[in-house]
């Protein structure tokens, strides 16, 4: 029993001596806790029109999205972005509400072959706007609480080069906003 005592005492001490406050000492070498990255392959889609029906005879309002290919294509980003936060040390997901998001988005699409060489702009559809919806709404409750938090969005789409594969490359980035602290002025004190 005695020894058992010893035993607990030094895994108290253990525990002690490396405090989960200092988060860099559950991080793998290199990793950010707060910053996350991964690839998404596969073609991009675009977030489509929603479109919504009064049906009389069911008595009820239904919601058609423009483009049947989104709801697989934001549950793709969804995976990734679950894989991507299961290979850290430390959870990325934070459900604290004053939390602010960065989200960067960069889109690959396959050239079509009859492009010609000197074109290096992808200026055809899909939108990029539609295509930053799908991808915050795979992040949602996955990396972010909500695509409200975030601030800040950078996006580009282009061609992909040689044998680079479609797809997207997503960064978030959780910015940490400093709180106004209550201090009582010296006035305060008497009162």
């Amino acid at each position: 029993m005695a020894g058992r005592d010893k035993e607990n005492e030094q895994v108290d001490q253990d525990y002690e001596a490396s405090p989960a406050e200092d988060i860099d000492h559950y991080l793998c070498p290199g990793e950010n806790e707060d910053f996350i990255e991964f690839f998404v392959c596969g073609d991009p889609k675009p977030q489509g029109s929603t479109r919504s029906y009064y049906l009389k005879k069911i008595d009820k309002v239904v919601t058609i999205h423009g483009n049947k290919d989104t709801k697989k294509w934001q549950l793709r980003i969804a995976t990734e972005a679950q894989h991507a936060n299961e290979r850290r040390a430390i959870s990325f997901y934070s459900p604290d509400p004053y939390f602010g998001y960065e989200v960067e988005a960069e889109f690959v699409f396959q050239r079509p072959k009859s492009l010609p060489k000197k074109v290096t702009l992808n200026t055809k559809r899909p939108d990029v706007d539609k295509l930053v919806r799908t991808v915050l709404d795979g992040l949602a409750k996955v990396l972010i609480p909500d695509d409200s938090q975030v601030v800040s969005i950078i996006t580009r789409k282009r061609y992909a080069v040689d044998k680079e594969s479609p797809g997207v490359r997503i960064a978030v980035r959780r910015l940490r906003q400093e709180l106004p602290r209550l201090e009582k002025r010296p006035d305060d004190l008497h009162s």
